[in-house]
């Protein structure tokens, strides 16, 4: 948890407003798919800091800030700008980008429900095994989504990108793996 409850508070609070400007926008822009999914990755993080202050549980402030960019990013830069559609290259730099900053935030909450140090070889592959599954994770969701609800655009729409996507996230979670391997996120060496 951030040290000052106050600053926690304000973080969110900014970050909350940007996303529902940006969600209002979208709706207004007529992209209802866009808008939705800027809503879920909203809840999804707004849900886990609520969970943070309730329970106390610790995130390095530094992940924070970079998880709160890769939401950012994906939400004004990918479907408000439009990016996703006009650019090929920034949906695979966001997934690097995400997959480094997802990976540091899960091995951050999972190692607090452990009792004892990691070894630096175990710590590599723990952080690298868990930004591949959640990328892994993410793209079956892209997947049922488009199956499913059939939004417009397609999350997916080649085999390629899902494969690239998939690169990409392995080249994150290895450039996390390696940064959390040799940095300590808590104060204790975990």
């Amino acid at each position: 948890m951030m040290k000052d409850k106050s600053t926690l508070l304000k973080v969110s609070i900014l970050f909350l407003a940007i996303q529902l400007v940006l969600i209002f926008q979208l709706h207004n822009l007529g992209q209802p798919s866009y808008a939705r999914s800027v809503m879920a990755t909203t809840s999804i993080w707004m849900l886990y800091t609520f969970l943070e202050a309730r329970y106390g549980f610790y995130m390095n402030t530094y992940v924070r800030g970079i998880v709160i960019l890769s939401l950012l990013c994906d939400s004004f830069f990918g479907s408000y700008l439009d990016f996703y559609q006009a650019s090929f290259t920034f949906d695979k730099v966001l997934h690097i980008f995400g997959s480094y900053s997802i990976s540091l935030f899960a091995y951050i909450l999972a190692i607090q429900l452990l009792d004892h140090p990691l070894s630096s070889s175990f710590k590599f592959f723990f952080i690298l095994s868990l930004g591949l599954s959640l990328g892994a994770f993410y793209e079956i969701l892209e997947f049922l989504t488009d199956t499913f609800s059939h939004p417009t655009p397609v999350s997916q729409p080649s085999l390629l990108d899902t494969d690239l996507d998939l690169i990409s996230d392995l080249i994150g979670a290895m450039i996390a793996a390696i940064h959390g391997t040799y940095r300590t996120f808590m104060n204790h060496n975990f």
